[in-house]
């Protein structure tokens, strides 16, 4: 007993040694430390999870230790907890010792898992989560956040120990990249095959002064949509669109060139500048996607404040969803615009009279359980003279089923099986 407990201790000693055990290769892959995740991306401001994992491929682990560093000009540390497998390391409990300290520019951790030798991470264990930390992006320059032997006094070493001896693990960083809050949106939609669509491009203008000019580029799926138009939304004094390549739309404006150059793309607000036209050519979902190198001369999506271009903004890609179905409103049964008794005597008639099949199946399907029977009748008169609640939607517009699939289509629509 007294062996194991001196063994306990003599690992502990190695954890926190003042001497640094020398890495001659880069550190031994057999032990991996890793910040997850990998990439961190967000605007200033944002909050964000990580965590320090532990990929074993060796022997077994019997503790560890290593600081993680940030650089605080871009990144703060605003908190750190015990990871989720650290805390149930010892045959489903708590670690022996645990000790965790937040230092300028980082964060510490020394763990024994049993000071007697009961408990280890076993070979072969992968994703092994040791610590949990929440990082606030606070600057705009791209930065790392990195296993590191320089924090504490004396500093701590980056370790695992595996029968007593300290083994230098490789390790992972993990890169912060802020996102611009400045944002070019493309918007996203649904239409009906056949039906004219639209798409919306906007500037989202957070940090930068009033815009002066813009150069924009989407690309877009030409087997799901035509391009029948592109019009300016904001008053451009100059915009001119490339006649290009199928798939892409090219274009350009200039806020004011005339004296007293007072109309600029506003600070602080969102602005429309742009409506994108379609025409829905076959089902599919399209991406409306913003693309560099574009055009020919070849061009960029550019921003530009007085005489300075500034930093591309985040681009925000769109969707345009194409479906084959047709709009309706729940409940008319009888298709006449107006939901009313005589839906439900429709419905009866249809469904017990061998009266005339509905145009419309969904229509007649009012409490949108995906079939149609003598509740839904009962529904509408409910709703009619009981006040029951309203028929699901699209109510009490015409629009979209927002329950496809169940097999009740609309006047021979993709969903009418």
């Amino acid at each position: 007993m007294l062996r194991k407990f001196m063994t306990g201790f003599v690992v502990l000693a190695v954890i926190f040694m003042v001497t640094t055990t020398v890495d001659a290769g880069g550190g031994d892959p057999d032990y991996v430390f890793s910040m997850s995740p990998a990439l961190i991306e967000g605007a200033p401001g944002s909050s964000h999870g990580a965590a320090s994992i532990l990929d074993n491929f060796g022997g077994e682990v019997q503790g560890w230790s290593y600081g993680v560093c940030h650089d605080t000009a871009n990144v703060s540390l605003t908190d750190v907890v015990t990871g989720a497998d650290t805390d149930t390391a010892k045959n489903g409990g708590p670690v022996d010792f645990d000790n965790i300290n937040l230092e300028p520019g980082g964060v510490t951790q020394g763990v024994v898992i049993c000071f007697t030798g009961c408990a280890t991470v076993a070979p072969g264990t992968t994703g092994f989560e040791m610590l949990t930390m929440t990082y606030t992006i606070d600057g705009t320059a791209n930065s790392q956040i990195c296993f590191c032997d320089t924090l504490g006094a004396p500093p701590v070493s980056t370790v695992a120990v595996v029968g007593g001896a300290s083994i230098v693990p490789v390790t992972n960083c993990a890169d912060v990249e802020p996102e611009n809050p400045n944002q070019l949106i493309a918007s996203s939609g649904l239409a009906v095959l056949g039906d004219p669509a639209s798409t919306t491009l906007s500037l989202n203008n957070v940090t930068m002064p009033g815009v002066d000019a813009i150069q924009m580029n989407v690309t877009y799926d030409d087997t799901i949509l035509g391009l029948s138009g592109v019009s300016p939304l904001f008053a451009f004094e100059f915009f001119a669109v490339q006649s290009g390549s199928s798939g892409e739309v090219v274009m350009g404006g200039v806020a004011d060139m005339s004296p007293p150059i007072d109309n600029v793309i506003p600070a602080g607000s969102q602005t429309d500048l742009v409506e994108l036209s379609w025409s829905t050519d076959a089902e599919g979902a399209s991406a409306i996607a913003w693309v560099d190198g574009l055009g020919n001369p070849p061009q960029d999506i550019i921003v530009v404040t007085g005489q300075t271009t500034q930093q591309q903004p985040t681009l925000v890609d769109g969707t345009m969803t194409v479906v084959n179905f047709n709009s309706f409103v729940r409940g008319d049964c009888n298709n006449d615009s107006t939901v009313n008794i005589a839906d439900g005597i429709y419905g009866i008639n249809y469904l017990f009279q061998m009266g005339p099949e509905p145009t419309c199946d969904d229509a007649c399907d009012s409490n949108d359980d995906g079939g149609i029977d003598a509740s839904d009748c009962i529904y509408i008169f409910n709703y009619r003279f009981l006040d029951g609640p309203a028929p699901e939607a699209p109510f009490p517009g015409s629009d979209l089923d927002p329950t496809p699939g169940d097999g009740l289509g609309c006047d021979g629509d993709a969903d009418d099986i």
